[in-house]
């Protein structure tokens, strides 16, 4: 019949795997059995547990033989899977009851490590089955742990990437994203996990792969087709609340638009983990603690709109919930521990005022004025940023010197909270408590010149002060021009290493990011919402161009130097365009976008021909 000998070979290869499969297929399924008198719901498989590893190591080792078969490959995968997925460890042998069969437990990570071999990286929907990774991350939650650990180590080697957009991108990270909607327990398993991953290491890189996380499947809900989910499927997708079951109501004011209301709401029923996973409301309350100690402020005034501003349960000004939500998101372990805390905040904030109007004695400039002009530079500013420096300097000491001796009180109490405090408490105030200093950078920036800016975010992305240059040299004048008394912080500083200069980096970047999402819903005009993000990047924006000169310098040539430099390169770009272009004409920011974009080009390897 003019067949060749590949083709009969080809045809026998593609039947023997499809009867395979058919068997496997039919071995799972839903049916009733009749034992005497009585009728028992049999719901799995008939192959038994016991044996399931050795059809899962058979069925391995066919997979490893289908080279360049990639449709069978896959058939024959999920029909294991789902053999193994059914497969019960108890036995019916009789009318009794059901006999859990021990020696079936165990065995099974090799058999497993075996299939994943063959796992495929992309997602698909055929016949609305369940995706192969939920599957086996059922079997085996190693392989959920193993998956999470890939994306953050990652993050970690890369930490100027945008997780948020690779998880979109990379076909890999976006089916862990869809299999994460799919599967509200193994959501809500995630996100236990990585908190418990962040109590006990306190790296930023874990908490923030937790808000994206959390952000990406409320995305993936609200416009699945858009995340390439049939509408099909997206249409049983469940509500928002299966993933955060015992906090619906909270979850709804947490998902909506920042307000004193909504901060009151969460202060009378807070639920910690989850809100870690909406950094909004964290600077939301940093920015409100200084906000309203101003005599005029945008921030307090255009908050106290919404829904949720007439069901406030918190007594007492804005600012005093803002100080109560701080505290129990750094320190959940006990009411006396956060009302000590709560009233720290209340008095380091205030202090800063105090501060302010010693030293420049004169009322502050309207916040509000400024917004409705797009100007940052004028007369008033420079008076405030004469003095802005050491007040910043001076607070920022007093800031931690409070939060130290109340540590202090913590760990002195009771034994019981001194190993709370060396697990997990003290080391969110490395991630955390340094970053309610970045409040004043939201509602109380008109204070701020751009020597104290640099100083804030300085102390919040390392936990170091610096120092001020007239105190390594004293024989040094005072300088009247901002970017020599920057010059002279930055090169006095011998101990400036790379991870710094990523640090701040990856702080102004992110911060810029949660100012954007901010002004959405804290301003009602758009204009007023560009011009907010505008101030923060024209304070933070000249440290943010020295930390990148200062990488660029280092040749960022340590392992992973080109994805590093690829990853800041689109960082730097698109911040540059966020909301406006606050440093037009700005030098040293055009010199190191050319910079990154030359080394960029440089090191991309050549098109294959």
């Amino acid at each position: 019949m003019c067949f060749t000998a590949p083709q009969v070979f080809e045809s026998s290869i593609e039947y023997l795997v499809k009867t395979i499969v058919t068997v496997l297929s039919s071995s799972v399924k839903c049916d009733v059995m009749r034992l005497g008198g009585e009728e028992i719901l049999q719901v799995g498989g008939l192959i038994p547990s016991r044996d399931c590893v050795g059809v899962m190591e058979a069925c391995a080792d066919i997979l490893g033989k289908l080279y360049g078969h990639g449709k069978l490959s896959c058939s024959l995968l999920y029909a294991v899977t789902r053999v193994a997925f059914s497969a019960s460890c108890f036995q019916h042998a009789s009318r009794s009851a059901p006999v859990l069969d021990v020696m079936s437990i165990g065995g099974w990570s090799p058999a497993l490590s075996k299939l994943f071999f063959h796992f495929p990286k992309e997602i698909c929907f055929e016949n609305q089955e369940k995706p192969l990774r939920l599957l086996f991350w059922y079997l085996d939650p190693l392989i959920l742990k193993h998956d999470l650990s890939q994306i953050l180590q990652e993050a970690i080697k890369r930490p100027l990437l945008c997780v948020n957009m690779e998880l979109y991108e990379k076909v890999e990270w976006r089916s862990m994203i869809i299999c994460l909607v799919l599967s509200p327990a193994m959501f809500i398993e995630t996100r236990a996990l990585l908190h418990n991953w962040f109590l006990a290491t306190g790296m930023a890189s874990v908490l923030q792969l937790q808000i994206q996380l959390t952000s990406l499947v409320l995305d993936v809900i609200s416009r699945p087709m858009w995340w390439g989910i049939s509408a099909e499927v997206g249409l049983k997708l469940p509500f928002s609340h299966a993933y955060f079951p015992y906090n619906q109501k909270i979850l709804r004011v947490l998902a909506g638009a920042l307000s004193c209301g909504g901060l009151s709401q969460l202060v009378h029923s807070i639920s910690k983990a989850m809100a870690m996973n909406f950094p909004d409301w964290f600077y939301f309350a940093s920015g409100l603690l200084f906000s309203e100690k101003t005599a005029q402020n945008s921030l307090h005034s255009n908050c106290t709109f919404g829904a949720a501003e007439t069901e406030s349960h918190f007594e007492g000004p804005p600012c005093s919930a803002a100080a109560r939500y701080i505290a129990w998101i750094l320190n959940p372990i006990g009411e006396s521990h956060q009302d000590l805390l709560a009233d720290c905040l209340n008095k380091i904030s205030g202090s800063l005022v105090l501060k302010q109007f010693d030293k420049n004695k004169k009322a502050p400039v309207s916040y509000k004025k400024k917004l409705k002009k797009p100007k940052f530079h004028n007369e008033d500013d420079t008076a405030l940023e004469e003095y802005g420096c050491q007040t910043i300097r001076l607070w920022l000491e007093e800031f931690q010197d409070v939060y130290n001796r109340y540590c202090n009180g913590i760990v002195n109490s009771s034994a019981s909270c001194k190993s709370r405090t060396s697990s997990g408490f003290a080391l969110q105030q490395n991630v955390l408590f340094r970053r309610i200093s970045l409040g004043i950078l939201i509602g109380y920036s008109n204070y701020v010149g751009e020597e104290g800016c640099e100083l804030l975010l300085h102390y919040a992305a390392t936990g170091t002060i610096l120092d001020s240059p007239d105190a390594q040299n004293p024989g040094l004048k005072h300088r009247n021009r901002d970017s020599d008394w920057q010059e002279d912080s930055i090169t006095s500083n011998k101990n400036f290493s790379r991870k710094e200069a990523m640090a701040g980096a990856c702080l102004v970047f992110d911060f810029v990011d949660v100012t954007e999402s901010m002004s959405s819903t804290l301003f009602e005009s758009e204009e007023c919402a560009v011009d907010f993000i505008c101030r923060v990047k024209l304070r933070a924006g000249k440290y943010l161009v020295k930390r990148v000169k200062q990488l660029i310098q280092l040749k960022i040539d340590e392992d992973d130097g080109d994805l590093v430099s690829r990853d800041l390169y689109s960082r730097l770009v698109r911040w540059k365009h966020q909301g406006q272009d606050v440093l037009q004409g700005y030098k040293d920011l055009d010199d190191a976008i050319d910079a990154l974009k030359r080394f960029v080009e440089e090191s991309r390897p050549p098109l294959e021909v």
